[in-house]
């Protein structure tokens, strides 16, 4: 076998997707793909801690990696000698997403891109209620930004003991933001302060202190905060601050110095010192201040901006900042260094259907989910337009933050409708596969990754072919959400505000999907937020491996 190697970032220092992304499709079409992960190399090493190594064992799959290191613009180079004991092998990892109440939907679609553009495709949404078989099919839980508060409200003292012992029974716990706060146990403020939230007590790992927290009033003015009980939340800056990294290890690989990273909310800083492995250093000049300058720089000195830690036989990984977010693409690498820490570990694959196992899918089929599709987008177009003329009265009713919730989501919803001519192109393609499968099982001589690609594209164009089914019941729901809009219209311009907020929440959880009050008890509505987004992922992917099949196409020999 001979072995190859790709650089983590490009000679400018500033980290890229694209290695991600192409080792990430050459792990899903079978080829052996490692990581250096020795933090220290020697000079005279071809290895630098953070390069990636593939394994080719014929000349097909040395053309194809070359084509592809050029299509991507990664430079692949032979290894002369390459020693295995600095090189972990990975595997692709499976990553839950938390969609439930209190997630931002438009940081909720920066993740999913963000993973999605470094190959990172395994990714199932979890409106929630959280049950253990969600969790034990996991590698990684992900819980981004939003407000964290309302998470922890949803999760309940139930689903947070299932989130900690996901943990300690050898699951990555990776938190952005919001995420970021839930394993955090303040150490400057009681906790009674913050009134009574169960579910914080069994999540509560990492020790710190709040430092946009306080029990007593300022006596300087607060631009933007919020109360939380007997507690003041304020929000010191919002735009790009300047980190340094403090600690080198498997999530920070590939980075050293300062980097430039997006940050709006709370902040905190973690008590144990080898807990952090970034910290904050400067905002920069496209700062937007919450409260007095002064006051902010004071608030950040120190503060952390991520943070490490095992628990039990698992792993916790901390993002104060937005490293998903597009502001900063350099920092979108240390989301995939968290994403694979998991990668790392020992586990036997999980088998899949051979493609022989798997039934064609007719045109007929395809005709009857486009046409599906195409009602589902127009639908869920016109509940866009009915939020847009919603927005202005509750600005006159004097609820600027439900105005401000509907309008954000509202812009998220259109990005999520603008991929509609993804799905709608893969369906073709999706027919088209299954005469590549055929080309491909009749080319001599049979490679391992065809095989795998093969079958791994089978068993998705399955999981597609289920998804498609869940059109209908899409469609169901958006039809429902727009008798809802219409009537929540009547009640802004004629009902009191405790009416209006009422029925918001009711309307807003049930597009975003969660649990909702129906009369005394608490329903759970899946929404349509991450149905859409599910059906997005998978048939994107369905794209990727069908064009990675033609690939393999071109380099196999008839």
């Amino acid at each position: 076998m001979k072995w190859w190697r790709t650089r983590f970032k490009k000679g400018d220092g500033e980290t890229y997707s694209n290695a991600y992304r192409l080792v990430n499709n050459l792990l899903e079409s079978g080829f052996k793909v490692g990581r250096a992960v020795k933090l220290r190399s020697s000079r005279d090493s071809e290895l630098k801690p953070g390069d990636f190594v593939i394994g080719v064992e014929d000349v097909y799959s040395e053309y194809l990696v070359k084509n592809l290191g050029e299509e991507y613009g990664v430079e692949f180079k032979p290894l002369k000698t390459m020693d295995q004991q600095s090189v972990a092998w990975l595997r692709s990892p499976l990553i839950g997403l938390y969609s439930g109440n209190g997630i931002s939907v438009s940081c909720l679609k920066e993740t999913v891109e963000a993973l999605f553009n470094m190959g990172f495709r395994r990714i199932s949404l979890l409106p929630g209620p959280l049950t253990l078989e969600d969790l034990r099919a996991l590698d990684v839980l992900m819980v981004g930004g939003g407000d964290s508060f309302e998470i922890l409200r949803s999760l309940g003292k139930e689903e947070a003991r299932m989130v900690r012992q996901f943990v300690e029974s050898g699951g990555i716990y990776v938190g952005i933001c919001a995420g970021a706060l839930l394993p955090l146990k303040p150490v400057n403020l009681p906790i009674s302060a913050y009134g009574e939230i169960e579910a914080w007590s069994e999540l509560q790992v990492v020790e710190c202190k709040l430092l946009s927290d306080t029990v007593s009033e300022p006596s300087w003015p607060v631009f933007s905060g919020r109360r939380l009980s007997g507690v003041l939340r304020t929000y010191p800056l919002t735009g790009l601050v300047k980190s340094r990294i403090t600690r080198r290890g498997m999530l920070t690989l590939g980075y050293r110095g300062e980097l430039t990273m997006f940050h709006t909310g709370p902040i905190a800083k973690i008590t144990n010192a080898k807990q952090v492995f970034a910290k904050m250093v400067l905002p920069s000049t496209s700062v937007e201040y919450g409260v007095p300058y002064e006051e902010a720089l004071k608030t950040i000195g120190g503060a952390s901006s991520i943070g490490f830690t095992e628990h039990g036989s698992g792993k916790i990984v901390l993002f104060f900042s937005h490293v998903e977010s597009c502001k900063t693409p350099f920092t979108h690498g240390l989301l995939g260094n968290a994403v694979l820490l998991k990668a790392y570990l020992s586990r036997e694959k999980v088998s899949m259907p051979s493609a022989e196992a798997v039934g064609q899918e007719t045109l007929r089929e395809a005709s009857e989910s486009c046409r599906m599709l195409k009602l589902v987008r127009d639908s869920a177009g016109k509940v866009v337009d009915q939020m847009e003329s919603v927005i202005p009265w509750l600005y006159a009713a004097r609820l600027p933050d439900r105005a401000m919730q509907l309008s954000m989501l509202r812009q998220a919803l259109s990005n999520i409708l603008e991929e509609g001519d993804v799905v709608l192109s893969s369906i073709s393609e999706s027919v088209e596969a299954d005469k590549l499968l055929q080309e491909l099982r009749r080319k001599k001589p049979v490679l391992l990754q065809t095989t795998v690609l093969s079958n791994n594209l089978a068993e998705w164009k399955y999981v597609v072919g289920k998804t498609r089914k869940a059109l209908t019941p899409i469609l169901e729901r958006i039809m429902k959400i727009q008798e809802m809009m219409a009537d929540f219209s009547a009640t802004v311009v004629s009902s009191t505000q405790e009416e209006i907020e009422g029925k918001f929440d009711l309307l807003f959880n049930s597009i975003v999907g969660g649990r909702m009050a129906s009369g005394k008890t608490m329903a759970v509505s899946p929404g349509i937020v991450s149905p859409m987004l599910s059906i997005i992922l998978n048939v994107r992917d369905s794209l990727e491996k069908t064009r990675f099949l033609r690939k393999i196409l071109t380099y196999v020999q008839p």
